[in-house]
């Protein structure tokens, strides 16, 4: 298993088992571990333990885990749950390693003091426990299976370098067992459940090390450290190792049924995703995801580029396959002169040696011709990687055919994937035995560019990541109160270098007017006062104040309308603020996220921020590098560009303001919401200016 923070190898390979609660009944749950272990010839020690029985299976049964004659590497637990604890004392006072326990009956049953109580058995006496509340795991690399799952009575279980952590059992083993019947070869399935100790994390960490390993495919419900998720995504990412997700729980009713079913955090859906882009994990959505991903990733092969060579015996299928691969972000570039010469010496004259590259049903006649057509495109150099759409050839040829595509998949230096449009009964042959050889093989062309897309995709996030550099401060924050006023909120932006307006807090109405003429008429005047966040809406603000005798008015004006909304304590004075123009209203936005902490966001300002809902996410900090990124996303970012003849804004400037902030909502531990709108980016050259500002600070922790 290699090394971890965690040591798993005692439960991955254990060299003796006990099953407490096994059964005589082979079928039944509490059966089928034992079952299940003799299936796939375990070569360790297996203790029956059940008071009702001397012996099962010809194995000696023992009444607890306190008579047993060792002490074992892993207690199974099948019992009642009210029986659960009694096993883990004993297992605790034997000194046993590891406990999985499939009982229910815990924290997913709103029983989580029941669960807690099991937990701090455990933990007195170093035990550690998976579950409760799963189906267990399997190594398949040792054949040693530690669960009753029903999916495991298949042959159909190829070894190979995928390895599966899922908090459901019964998704996880349903989900691997459609992956294994389609050719995916896994090394590790683990199920977590409750993930009262041990978790998807602490399992894809372990799997991390396993240099076999080409695949971590994860099912989570919910998790409660972000953190550590990020450190297993960066791992991975050291490794080039890609690592894909299944993150169930967004919608509101799913929020609900994951609470009931884990009693996990969920987590915002926006954030979750910008967690996936900016650390490099693959987003997919259901079972079929993990079938597609298992077949490409299994082998090593990785594409240097996005450019894919397809090969067709159906010019239709070609076809479909040419656009599906455009709506993923492939390219289908024109083979060059040589490539072509070498294909057209072995397709008809209707066929094509563009790319797509047809070479018509005639292979049905002329097979011979396919591999040379098929290789001249693999050694072409502006293609990266290549698939081949086969449609309803049947017979000997078929059989050429399949032979054809499994000895250029093991040859080919690039990556490489089969798309046959066959039914079972004329192609079923077929299509095992390319399966058995290893060949991704798909039956639908929107499946095929969906997973190559992915593997490119993936060879991307490997990329070095964009670390941010800066030195650790003490915060300011801390010496302001819970709500900021306007003011008090732009000095903190200020002294993490974000350049705000030319401002004045005065006390009374000769400051005003003293500030209006040192600043400069027109002015902005806004009363300030924290219980007062959205000053436009409460009548506080006046704008284009240009004589003091507009200052004037306008002061006893606004003050009587603050002291409507506020006693006159809560006002700490007005505001007198240069008037700016001439830029495009951008914002700058922090929230803390339970899980993942500070997420920075950027979008166009003013008004357009709640009607358009364009804005692009990132975990804090972010460089500016990052942050050049995050504009780009927006379908703003032509006016920032200079789209129609408007002059080109300064994105450098808005992007050095969006690290800043992130470099800010990292130190600042008391945060807990920032918005810096509007913030004006001016023409390139002239900069940012923060026009208005909010923060709030945490409470309490």
């Amino acid at each position: 298993m290699g090394n971890s923070t965690l040591d798993i190898k005692r439960l991955m390979e254990p060299g003796s088992v006990a099953i407490v609660g096994a059964s005589a009944n082979m079928e039944s749950i509490s059966g089928r571990p034992l079952k299940l272990l003799k299936r796939y010839n375990y070569k360790g020690k297996i203790y029956p333990v059940n008071p009702k029985y001397k012996e099962i299976d010809g194995l000696a049964c023992y009444p607890d885990v306190a008579s047993l004659p060792e002490t074992p590497d892993v207690v199974l637990v099948g019992v009642r749950a009210e029986l659960v604890p009694q096993v883990i004392k004993q297992s605790v006072q034997r000194g046993v390693p590891f406990a999985v326990i499939f009982s229910s009956g815990f924290a997913e049953s709103d029983n989580q003091q029941a669960q807690d109580e099991l937990i701090d058995i455990a933990k007195r006496g170093g035990t550690r426990i998976l579950g409760p509340n799963c189906q267990g795991l399997v190594n398949f690399v040792s054949s040693i299976p530690l669960s009753f799952s029903a999916s495991l009575d298949s042959d159909a279980r190829p070894k190979g370098h995928v390895a599966y952590v899922s908090q459901s059992g019964a998704f996880g083993f349903a989900s691997f067992a459609m992956a294994a019947e389609r050719g995916v070869g896994f090394r590790y399935v683990v199920t977590t459940g409750n993930q009262a100790d041990l978790d998807v994390i602490d399992f894809g960490m372990a799997f991390a090390d396993d240099p076999e390993v080409r695949l971590l495919v994860m099912y989570m419900e919910g998790i409660k450290d972000g953190n550590r998720f990020i450190d297993l995504l960066s791992k991975a990412r050291k490794r080039n190792l890609p690592v894909a997700v299944l993150k169930v729980g967004r919608s509101p009713t799913a929020q609900e049924a994951v609470r009931s079913h884990t009693a996990a955090l969920a987590g915002d859906e926006a954030v979750w995703r910008t967690i996936f882009k900016q650390y490099g994990a693959i987003e997919i959505e259901d079972a079929q995801d993990i079938v597609d991903l298992g077949k490409i990733f299994g082998s090593p092969k990785r594409p240097k580029g996005r450019r894919l060579g397809i090969l067709t015996t159906s010019g239709g299928g070609g076809i479909i396959m040419a656009d599906r691969a455009y709506d993923e972000g492939l390219e289908v570039p024109e083979l060059p002169d040589d490539a072509k010469k070498k294909i057209e010496e072995h397709i008809p004259p209707f066929g094509s040696s563009r790319n797509p590259v047809d070479l018509t049903a005639q292979v049905i006649n002329e097979p011979e011709g396919f591999a040379s057509s098929v290789e001249a495109v693999i050694e072409s150099p502006n293609i990266d990687m290549v698939t081949v759409v086969v449609s309803m050839i049947t017979g000997e040829s078929g059989y050429r055919v399949a032979q054809d595509i499994k000895n250029i998949f093991h040859k080919s230096p690039k990556p490489f994937a089969c798309c046959w449009l066959i039914n079972r009964e004329q192609g079923g042959r077929f299509l095992d035995y390319l399966r058995e050889g290893g060949v991704p093989l798909f039956q639908s062309p929107r499946r095929c560019a969906w997973a190559m897309s992915k593997l490119y995709e993936s060879s991307r996030m490997f990329e070095e990541e964009d670390k941010v550099e800066f030195k650790r401060r003490t915060g300011v924050l801390k010496d302001y109160p819970a709500r900021l006023t306007e003011y008090e909120a732009k000095q903190v932006l200020a002294a993490y270098g974000v350049p705000i307006t030319r401002e004045r807090l005065c006390e009374n109405l000769n400051d005003a007017l003293e500030a209006a003429d040192e600043i400069g008429y027109p002015v902005a005047l806004k009363v300030m006062s924290p219980d007062i966040l959205h000053k436009t809406d409460a009548g506080v603000v006046a704008l284009n104040l240009r004589s003091q005798e507009e200052v004037r008015n306008a002061y006893g004006r606004l003050m009587e309308k603050a002291s409507k909304v506020t006693a006159r304590e809560n006002i700490h004075g007005v505001l007198i603020q240069e008037m700016v123009t001439g830029g495009l209203e951008f914002m700058i936005g922090v929230k803390r996220d339970e899980l993942f902490g500070p997420i920075v966001a950027v979008g166009l300002g003013g008004i357009y921020v709640e009607v358009l809902k364009d804005v692009s996410l990132r975990r804090a900090p972010v460089s500016k590098k990052e942050a050049e990124k995050m504009i780009e996303e927006l379908k703003g970012y032509p006016l920032l560009a200079g789209a129609r003849g408007q002059n080109k804004k300064d994105i450098g400037a808005l992007a050095e303001a969006i690290e800043k902030i992130s470099i800010l909502a990292s130190i600042e531990e008391d945060l807990q919401e920032l918005d810096a709108n509007p913030v004006f980016v001016f023409d390139e050259g002239y900069g940012i200016k923060a026009i208005d500002a909010m923060i709030l600070r945490r409470g309490p922790q």
